[in-house]
């Protein structure tokens, strides 16, 4: 198991921001999927577009706090 630390705590934030290249993903396959009609393919990539920003938004900001706590010493570096 690994170490409970705030290098564990940032490599699970990181690995949240990978559902905006799940929602990429599906936005491809929706763009390039012709049975589904045009309209309802620029309906629904719009709102994956709209969650991938807000997505991105949150991650950067979680992000930030994060680095302003390790930089603050609110979050400790475990010593070596």
């Amino acid at each position: 198991m690994q170490k409970r630390d705030r290098f564990l705590l940032e490599h699970k934030l990181l690995d949240c921001w990978h559902v905006t290249d799940d929602i990429q993903t599906i936005a491809e396959y929706i763009g390039e999927n012709q049975d589904i009609p045009a309209k309802e393919r620029d309906l629904l990539l719009n709102m994956l577009v709209g969650m991938q920003e807000l997505y991105h938004l949150k991650f950067n900001s979680t992000l930030d706090l994060f680095g302003e706590l390790v930089q603050n010493r609110t979050i400790k570096s475990p010593t070596f």
